[in-house]
């Protein structure tokens, strides 16, 4: 054995804790395999690591172990170098490392506090499962050292997850700190972003053009998935629209069937506007149609194309209460008897036979705490045909579409993404005047969140805002799951069941719960995906938090 060397090794680990923490000191010397001994500290090097583990075993093959380890390290090679540890400095201050005996009993020492402190954590973990009080790591302040992640909570280190490996600095931040959840997707997960991946790149083609070779070059049992799947997204009328002379004729006899159902409906749409205005001119009330009221006509190249489910139209808050009267005059009726004016963004909807509801709104946002609504009005043209009706911008329609993608329509979203497209296909939007909108109106959104989120449907020019979001793979399959989710019946009347198409999967269905039975108002997959999106993405969530706020104000 020689002198002490000036040299010395920063620890960064746990496997000698508590005798060693993260940023001690060790300093070492030379020293020959025969004179170590079990109890000793040696530095030695393995795979280009260097690494400081106490002998358990000396002789011809050492044996090492961490003090926090519950297993030994695999034997030393005879040609490894070692190094004996001598002490440690910790604040300034020089603490001398035992040797032989006292070392073993340190060890052991060190072992039973490791499996004390083990199921102290299995405790607080099981407790933190089953406590609603918890705190979600990504909630927590953060900080990177290479693979090292150090969370904080009030400014003190609570938390360390080093190479998928999770430590805590006490069991109390075990048992209300809710650990990173951080998996790959599954095999049938991966199966259906794929899928989706390749529905909406044919969408995308629909609107840009192409859609008849790349549906032409899918197998059949891929086609056939694809029909299947629109027809319960409402979009039969768009494929066949776009492929009839490409479908089967199966599915060509069967979307031309909802084609010309779609438009028949489109029919009374139109007959039921024309009433719907001319009420609307006996007031003399100006007036702007709203989402496909508008789109339908304005945008899409037919108007059987945009699945359409009611009437929604924005008005002057001071006319609003006098029309919606002037239509209950005319034999519309509502759901109840109470109609509690502008406790909600629309009056009660409005019902009449052989027409479609109607919603009188006099606010286009979900939350009114943003800015005022009046604001809207400056952004609309008059329309040639009707002097009190006005048309929303283009950009304007653009960004309302986009807050309802964030708010809670990515249920809705394949409706939601052919508006956005074949408005940029329609009009030669103004980057500039959006982003002036999204400022104006206190949104904040991120326009280029959709690019982002569907890459497949916006390829290269057709992405008009970049996005620096960043969106995790799990938080991908949300979005792509909620998008793609099965409409249901009461959404679109018009479609029964598809051909071979499983029923199982519509909402509403009895179930049991304990000793009691209720019923189901929502399918639980949708509740389950946007619960991940509330805590994977929050910048898709923001504005329904926000309007919970102001609801319950």
């Amino acid at each position: 054995m020689t002198g002490e060397d000036t040299d010395f090794h920063l620890v960064a680990g746990f496997s000698m804790s508590p005798l060693l923490r993260g940023g001690d000191r060790v300093y070492s010397c030379s020293i020959a395999r025969g004179d170590i001994s079990p109890g000793d500290i040696i530095i030695f090097s393995r795979d280009g690591k260097t690494i400081v583990h106490r002998v358990i075993r000396a002789g011809d093959g050492i044996l090492t172990q961490g003090d926090a380890n519950p297993q030994p390290d695999p034997p030393l090679a005879p040609e490894t170098e070692c190094r004996l540890a001598l002490r440690f400095e910790r604040d300034g201050i020089s603490h001398p490392l035992k040797r032989g005996g006292e070392g073993l009993a340190e060890f052991r020492r060190s072992q039973r506090w490791s499996r004390r402190r083990e199921a102290l954590l299995k405790l607080a973990r099981f407790l933190c499962r089953i406590s609603p009080w918890k705190l979600r790591a990504e909630n927590l302040e953060h900080a990177d050292f290479d693979s090292l992640r150090v969370y904080y909570w009030r400014k003190r280190p609570a938390a360390w997850e080093c190479d998928g490996k999770w430590f805590w600095s006490s069991p109390f931040f075990a048992f209300f700190i809710k650990r990173a959840h951080h998996r790959g997707l599954r095999e049938k997960e991966q199966a259906e972003m794929r899928f989706g991946s390749i529905l909406f790149r044919l969408l995308g083609l629909m609107v840009f053009g192409g859609a008849r070779k790349y549906f032409s070059e899918q197998p059949p049992e891929m086609r056939d998935e694809l029909c299947r799947r629109a027809r319960m997204l409402a979009l039969s009328p768009l494929f066949y629209y776009v492929l009839a002379e490409e479908l089967s004729e199966k599915w060509r006899a069967v979307f031309k069937l909802d084609f010309y159902t779609a438009s028949q409906r489109e029919l009374k749409f139109s007959e039921a506007w024309k009433h719907v205005c001319g009420i609307f001119q006996s007031c003399g009330a100006p007036f702007v149609p709203l989402k496909g009221s508008s789109l339908a006509c304005e945008v899409y190249p037919h108007p059987a194309l945009r699945f359409r489910r009611d009437l929604d139209v924005l008005f002057h808050r001071a006319d609003i209460e006098r029309v919606f009267r002037k239509f209950r005059g005319d034999g519309w009726e509502t759901h109840g008897r109470n109609h509690p004016f502008f406790t909600r963004l629309h009056l009660p909807t409005l019902v009449k036979p052989s027409f479609p509801a109607l919603e009188l709104h006099w606010h286009v946002l979900k939350n009114r705490t943003l800015f005022d609504p009046e604001q809207v009005w400056a952004h609309t043209v008059p329309d040639p045909e009707n002097p009190l009706c006005r048309r929303l911008c283009p950009e304007a329609h653009y960004l309302l579409t986009l807050y309802n993608m964030y708010f809670d329509r990515w249920q809705f979203g394949c409706r939601s993404l052919l508006d956005l497209a074949f408005l940029q296909k329609k009009f030669p939007l103004d980057r500039e005047k959006i982003m002036a909108l999204n400022r104006e109106w206190n949104l904040h959104l991120d326009p280029g969140l959709c690019y982002r989120l569907f890459p497949e449907m916006f390829p290269g020019e057709q992405r008009l805002f970049p996005s620096d979001a960043e969106i995790s793979v799990e938080a991908g399959h949300a979005v792509f799951t909620l998008a793609m989710m099965e409409y249901p019946k009461a959404v679109v009347p018009f479609l029964g069941a598809a051909p071979d198409a499983p029923a199982s999967s519509a909402p509403g269905k009895r179930i049991r719960r304990g000793l009691f039975r209720r019923r189901k108002t929502e399918n639980p997959l949708r509740r389950k995906m946007e619960a991940k999106l509330d805590r994977l993405l929050p910048q898709a969530t923001a504005f329904k938090q926000a309007y919970r706020r102001d609801k319950n104000k």
